[in-house]
């Protein structure tokens, strides 16, 4: 893998490493706006529905939910019945349903 800061061929020691050495990574993060690497995104929950911004350049990464409870909740429960009207449901789900009516 080539190192984001200078180039130099390395062999990473973890999945994420991007640079050869901290020296490098430090270098990178003194040199570059991280802000304009990291911008800011609006979202709505899909569990709760609030609508949440990230802040820019934290390196926030939520995309789907706003906090780990609702992330929990919406993978806990059907979370493609609403009101009773099907919401991107199974195909499994879709062929039961229909056997038993």
């Amino acid at each position: 893998m080539k190192c984001h800061n200078c180039g130099k061929e390395f062999s990473p020691s973890t999945v994420t490493q991007k640079y050869c050495s901290a020296k490098c990574c430090n270098q990178y993060t003194h040199n570059h706006d991280m802000n304009a690497e990291n911008p800011s995104i609006t979202f709505t929950c899909a569990h709760c529905g609030r609508v949440v911004v990230t802040e820019q350049g934290t390196g926030d990464r939520r995309t789907r939910f706003c906090s780990a409870v609702c992330e929990k909740k919406f993978w806990r429960h059907p979370h493609w019945e609403r009101e009773g009207t099907m919401f991107n449901a199974p195909a499994w789900l879709l062929k039961k349903r229909e056997k038993e009516c």
